[in-house]
């Protein structure tokens, strides 16, 4: 775990470089970015910034307004100059799969619309293929289509389920929260248009190269930084 933290401290230190004054900042959610936002605050103190951030989970929000950030929204900026996030893997091509936060479609929504998008990790998330369970936002309604088709694929989904609550995980969109083992993957773009072809499946943890840098730290204070050919939809 100690090397872990240092690891994403290493990663944090350089996504940090990334920030320049008056930025509109698309935030992400997750372990890295709840480590990240009191270094945030301090360099924001340090270096006299005026920034504002778009949010992406409740979880982002409380700690953003946690740590005295100023909060805006994509109806005032649909544009972020840059979005900061973490991720669960990625491989050497820049294709990676979020959503262990469960917040992967608003997350996908401001890497999509951000100018600038950097994700950050610890090295035991870079593999050479793509091998872990992909989150799916699903339509309640549809869950058990979903279901029976993925599993026709040879695919096992299970939803998501909290120890806080019986039964699955229920997104702050409403939807439901499930997670589909599909091997390894060969072809990241493919699939995440073949899982999204199925109606009721509203979104995929699947990012096929959705940032421009993806920054992997590593304990003894390396970063390694790996320059993707962004798929830009703007």
């Amino acid at each position: 775990m100690e090397e872990k933290l240092k690891a994403r401290a290493a990663a944090i230190a350089e996504a940090l470089k990334e920030i320049k004054d008056g930025m509109i900042i698309g935030y992400g959610s997750g372990t890295t970015i709840r480590q990240l936002t009191p270094e945030l605050k301090k360099f924001i103190e340090e270096n006299e910034l005026d920034l504002s951030f778009i949010p992406s989970s409740i979880q982002s929000k409380e700690l953003l307004l946690s740590h005295g950030m100023k909060i805006v929204t994509l109806d005032e900026f649909p544009q972020p100059d840059l979005v900061i996030d973490s991720f669960d893997q990625t491989d050497e091509a820049g294709n990676v799969i979020k959503g262990g936060g469960g917040a992967l479609l608003r997350e996908k929504v401001l890497a999509q619309s951000a100018k600038k998008v950097i994700y950050m990790g610890d090295f035991l998330k870079l593999s050479k293929k793509l091998n872990k369970p992909v989150p799916l936002e699903i339509l309640e309604y549809a869950y058990p289509y979903v279901k029976l088709v993925l599993e026709s694929w040879g695919m096992r989904l299970s939803p998501r389920i909290s120890e806080g609550k019986l039964g699955p995980i229920i997104t702050e969109n409403g939807n439901v929260l499930a997670d589909v083992n599909a091997g390894e993957i060969m072809d990241p773009e493919e699939l995440d248009e073949k899982l999204r072809y199925v109606s009721g499946i509203l979104e995929t943890g699947i990012f096929p190269r959705y940032a421009d840098i993806i920054i992997i730290g590593y304990p003894d204070g390396r970063v390694e930084r790996i320059s993707v050919n962004r798929k830009k939809v703007l």
